[in-house]
Order: structure tokens, then sequence, then C-alpha cells
């Protein structure tokens, strides 16, 4: 059992590491307009949240994943088993952006090209995978813990 508490920490920790961390590089390279241009993940992290203001329903649900894994962290840290459905989810939606080939530039409407996925996002997503990990390593060792007794 404090193997499994271990692992909890651990999990939680590293993956709000990774998240602060990626919020100090950069997201993505686009091309808007024939300009390329630097995006920078703290940007895309809190301009994520009003994305739909601008048009970016789909960019608003990719971001939705924060809150997400917000939530997995809450009901994670209570042992509440939605943090694996709340994990899972934030997964797949992150996972899904890197298969984008556009994102909105403007609140016009207009899209820019991405040109690549840096670091940030790298690191982003790898905060989540972590966070769904370890979620799943914990209840799965929980669950076999409560068989053998």
């Amino acid at each position: 059992m404090m193997y499994s508490k271990q692992i909890k920490f651990v999990t939680i920790v590293l993956s709000l590491l990774l998240l602060l961390f990626s919020l100090t590089q950069n997201a993505l390279i686009v091309n808007y307009g024939g300009e390329t241009k630097t995006g920078a993940s703290f940007d895309y992290f809190f301009m994520g949240a009003i994305a739909f203001m601008g048009g970016g329903l789909f960019e608003e649900i990719i971001w939705l994943a924060n809150p997400l894994c917000l939530c997995a962290i809450i009901y994670f840290w209570k042992n509440d088993p939605r943090a694996i459905s709340l994990s899972l989810l934030a997964s797949a939606l992150a996972v899904s952006f890197s298969f984008w080939s556009e994102i909105l530039g403007a609140e016009s409407g207009a899209m820019a090209k991405i040109i690549s996925f840096e670091l940030g996002y790298y690191l982003w997503i790898s905060s989540i995978l972590i966070l769904t990990i370890g979620i799943l390593i914990h209840y799965k060792m929980t669950v076999k813990g409560s068989l053998q007794s």
C-alpha cells in the first residue's frame, strides 16, 4: 500500500513539473499569411481557455485536456476511480492534436498551417501521458492488492 502512495505522489509531482516546464518552451511553429511564427506554450495555455470567442471551437476542445487533467489529479488524490476516465480522455484529446495540420490563426477565422510541433507540445503531452499511466498503474495495483487480501 505504501508503494501505491509513492506512485501517486511521484505521478502527480512529475506531471505538474513537466506541465510547468512546458510553459517555458515553444509549442508550435506555424505559417500564417506567408510568415513563419513561433507560438509559445504559455500563450496557447492561457489563450486556449477563450479560443471559442475567436471561433476556435476545436482548439477549445483540445484545450479542455488541461482542466480534465486537473480534475483527474483531484480525483486521483481522493482515490476516486473517475480519475481514470478523465485522464484517458485528456490523453486522447492531447494526442489527437498531433494529427492536426492547421490551427486557427486569427479571429477572422483564417487558418495557420502547422509547420512543426515543438518541445513545449511534447512536454505538455508527456505530462498528461505520465499522469494517465501513473493513474492506471496505481489503480491496477490497488485492485490487485485488494484481490490478494
